[in-house]
């Protein structure tokens, strides 16, 4: 085995690969999980690239070199050097003659040869050690399940150039089957690992993931120190006070336009944090990836010297639910400059997140869980006409039906049509839509489904491959699309556990399916039995806390809250999953409302369906804000004769204090969520609850002009009032005991306009 030499620094040099055309190479990556047939297809990272002159100047230590889109791997140069070589060993034969390498090589090394001789050397025993072990792979897994320990450190580390590790990584290329059985041992050992061996964690994890995928964007394990939080409200709060929780250093991102003292500023600076400011509006600031990049790393580089890159290799960026959750671009940014980023990597947003192929993975899993309708890669009016009017034609659907971007989302992007002669106007408002924001190109054409009820489903997963999912929510209650009110769990499910099984299950399968890390939802429509799932929101959800407050681990004797954002925390630091499905256990039903700076017009007209009464924002300077204890509420109850209740959580997330000011950017500022454990009629008793919490909340100010100055005498104005109209109509009596058919995502604006 020849020992890779250092190269003398030289004028840079491209690796220049010949006539590929002609020579029948393909650069195309292979998606996730597929072993490449064909001999001279090349194996990718998903949508990323590894070049032949990154991997071969990584593998030498060539002072500088890295490939650039693998650049946040675990381990720091040491997990570039065991990747290159593995993607050394997967491409290397055909690097070695298609393209033209050693002039390049020579170049940057002076004119010496040794670094060509050294990859020569490396891909003639590569060559040797292919033939041998191909004959019978079997003969030495044993061998190879030894190199799942604590010494892994330095066998994958340290010694990476000796012999006997060059084995075990040509071997899990040859035998594809040992390599998956590998990283289930890896998964198997983690935590043991974890507290043992961290290092050694690290290096398993990257000698048995899968090539064909992007490695999970997580620190080397147990290391992260600082969350960078670029969401903004009661998100952004959040994630500062799970952050100081879990004993790490905040590091919070804000515009200095509009938050410049926000809540989540003076928590971070108060518990030993610092602050980043952007220039700039919403846009600019918080879905700018390439500001909050160059400022974050100028911020660390100022406060920490010469140590920046290694503290920052620490950090990790938490998008929360705002613009860069799931944002494939902001992902690959963040990873070619060095930032972690807290959540799946871009190729799983990029497969996930895509309606298209989300709907194509579904359909291979379950042919009945997904709607009729076609998927298009056109963006061309014309073709897409034409192809939906003659799928249309050979009876793949019926109309209505509803014309979907690709990449589209919280009711944007969509049209329904009710006949084919409205497919003109549909088209042109979704691909304006497109353009507008942004968007892939690409549609969806699938049957409209009216009046379904909103179900989804809560995931997590650790890089190791462990996945659990959460129960359901029900989200039905709405407004333009938009949730307002959510439920755990569904109660219109309460008597079909084996409905809600199935669901959970498939959900599970799609996430293990296209590699998912971190936490996730899976949305479906639910209608007379039949679900059809829509898609997968590649972050955490609005309502995640309505699934917290209803769900505890069992751990011994004791009940351990669930806090899914810390778990998206921790596993960024690296750490497995350490309870199992069993595990979870649902301690009470819950509702959770959002508490929004709106209230409903019934005199006005809306410009969307030109009905008459919808929901209008405002801004405003919070001078109360005010939550019942649950003993008060308890007492009211009993007052009232309610009778039943075994225990009660009040809880609310908000992201600003008295004195603060909310400018209209998203009138969500707060979320209540209410959850009852009881024998019997625990839906009926929750409804009841939140009635009275509701009626009992304060938050009270002024609106403000666009300027922030407050307007004495206008009343700022919320949603609190109307949820509890919404409680108090018969058909939510009707759901609360499982009998409420015409209940469906729409219900709640028609009522409301029939109440007038």
């Amino acid at each position: 085995m020849t020992t890779p030499s250092p190269i003398a620094h030289a004028p840079n040099a491209e690796f220049l690969p010949q006539a590929e055309a002609a020579n029948g190479a393909t650069h195309s990556a292979v998606p996730t999980g597929r072993v490449s047939k064909h001999p001279l297809e090349l194996v990718y990272p998903g949508s990323g690239h590894v070049s032949a002159k990154q991997a071969f100047l990584v593998w030498l230590a060539y002072p500088g070199a890295r490939l650039t889109d693998l650049g946040t791997v675990v381990q720091g140069e040491r997990g570039q050097r065991l990747l290159a070589l593995r993607y050394i060993i997967a491409n290397g034969a055909i690097w070695q003659t298609r393209f033209v390498w050693k002039p390049a090589l020579q170049a940057l090394s002076g004119g010496e040869t040794a670094a060509a001789a050294a990859v020569e050397a490396l891909l003639a025993d590569i060559a040797r050690l292919k033939a041998e072990l191909s004959v019978d792979p079997r003969a030495h897994h044993a061998w190879a399940r030894g190199f799942v320990s604590p010494e892994a450190g330095r066998r994958l580390g340290e010694y990476l150039a000796e012999a006997e590790t060059l084995r075990f990584l040509v071997l899990m290329h040859v035998d594809e089957e040992l390599r998956k059985h590998l990283f289930g041992l890896v998964r198997a050992r983690a935590e043991e690992l974890l507290n043992t061996a961290p290092a050694a964690l690290d290096l398993l994890y990257l000698a048995t993931t899968d090539l064909y995928a992007f490695p999970a964007t997580t620190v080397s394990a147990g290391a992260l120190k600082y969350i960078i939080v670029v969401d903004k409200g009661e998100m952004g709060v959040r994630a500062v006070r799970e952050c100081i929780a879990l004993g790490m250093t905040p590091v919070v991102c804000h515009s200095l336009q509009d938050d410049a003292d926000a809540l989540q500023v003076r928590l971070a600076r108060a518990h030993g944090g610092f602050t980043v400011g952007l220039q700039g509006t919403f846009r600019e600031t918080y879905a700018n990836y390439v500001q909050i990049t160059d400022k974050v790393t100028c911020a660390f580089q100022e406060r920490f010297g010469k140590t920046w890159e290694r503290e920052l290799a620490r950090a990790a960026v938490y998008p929360g639910y705002g613009p860069l959750a799931e944002n494939a671009s902001a992902i690959r940014h963040f990873r070619q400059n060095g930032l972690i980023f807290i959540g799946p990597m871009q190729d799983v947003v990029e497969r996930a997140g895509d309606k298209r192929t989300f709907r194509s993975m579904v359909q291979q899993l379950d042919p009945r869980a997904v709607t009729p309708g076609i998927t298009l890669e056109a963006s061309d009016a014309k073709v897409i006409h034409e192809r939906i009017e003659e799928a249309f034609r050979n009876g793949v659907f019926s109309f209505p039906g509803r014309l979907k971007a690709a990449n589209g989302g919280g009711g944007r992007g969509q049209a329904v049509c009710q006949s084919i002669e409205a497919l003109p106007a549909a088209i042109t408002k979704v691909l304006g839509e497109i353009q507008a924001n942004g968007w892939d190109a690409g549609v969806m054409f699938e049957q409209n489904i009216p009046e379904t009820i909103h179900l989804e489903v809560q995931v997590l997963r650790d890089r190791y491959g462990n996945t659990r999912h959460f129960g359901m929510r029900d989200c039905s209650e709405q407004r333009a699309s938009q949730k307002i009110q959510e439920e755990a769990p569904p109660a219109l499910l309460r008597a079909s556990p084996e409905l809600q099984e199935r669901v959970q299950q498939l959900a599970v399968r799609f996430a293990d399916e296209v590699g998912y890390v971190g936490a996730g939802t899976i949305e479906l429509m639910y209608k007379a039995g039949r679900y059809y799932f829509l898609e997968m929101n590649t972050r955490i959800q609005v309502e995640h806390p309505v699934t917290e407050e209803v769900h505890a681990i069992r751990r011994g004797e004791e009940l351990e809250p669930l806090n899914l954002v810390q778990w998206q925390m921790r596993i960024a630091n690296g750490e497995p999953i350490d309870f199992e499905q069993g595990q979870l256990v649902c301690t009470h039903v819950g509702r959770e409302f959002r508490i929004n700076a709106e209230s409903w017009m019934p005199n006005l007209k809306d410009s969307r369906d030109g009905g008459v009464g919808l929901f209008v924002p405002n801004a405003g300077k919070f001078d109360r804000i005010e939550i019942p204890a649950t003993d008060v509420i308890l007492a009211k109850l009993k007052e009232a004769g309610t009778t039943g209740i075994q225990d009660l959580k009040i809880r609310f997330d908000c992201g600003f204090e008295p004195g603060d000011t909310l400018v209209n950017k998203d009138p969500t500022f707060g979320k209540l969520i209410i959850s009852v454990a009881a024998e019997e009629n625990a839906y009926e008793l929750l409804r009841l609850v939140c009635i009275e919490v509701l009626a009992q909340m304060r938050i009270e100010g002024r609106q403000v002009r666009p300027d922030g100055v407050a307007l004495e005498g206008k009343p700022f104005l919320t949603n609190i009032g109307d949820h509890v109209r919404i409680l108090e109509m018969p058909l939510m009596k009707q759901h609360m005991h499982g009998t409420a058919p015409e209940r469906h995502v729409n219900w709640v604006v028609a009522a409301l306009r029939a109440a007038r």
